[in-house]
C-alpha cells in the first residue's frame, strides 16, 4: 500500500514538474532591434526573437524574415511605444 501511494505520489511530482513550464509562460515582450548599416544609415525593425551565432546575431523579425547581422552592428531594446504606433 506504501509502494502504491509513493508511485502515485512520484508520478504527480513528476507530471507537475513536466507541466510547469507550460502553465507559467512568460509574457511576450516587445522587442526592437536597431540596425546601424556599413554606410552610416540606420533602421528599426520589430523582432520576436534573436540569438547569438558566433560573433554575429540572430534576429527574427515580426514579419518571419530572418537577419543575421554582426553584434556590433545591433541594439536591442524593448520598446511598448514603438510597438503601439502601427
Amino acid at each position: 500500500m506504501k509502494k502504491v501511494l509513493l508511485v502515485i505520489l512520484l508520478v504527480a511530482i513528476t507530471a507537475t514538474i513536466c507541466l510547469l513550464p507550460i502553465i507559467l509562460k512568460p509574457a511576450p515582450r516587445n522587442l526592437i532591434a536597431k540596425i546601424r548599416y556599413f554606410d552610416g544609415s540606420m533602421d528599426t525593425i520589430r523582432i520576436t526573437g534573436y540569438s547569438p551565432v558566433g560573433g554575429s546575431i540572430w534576429l527574427k523579425a515580426d514579419d518571419g524574415h530572418i537577419a543575421v547581422i554582426g553584434a556590433n552592428n545591433v541594439i536591442i531594446v524593448e520598446d511598448d511605444e514603438y510597438w503601439e504606433e502601427d
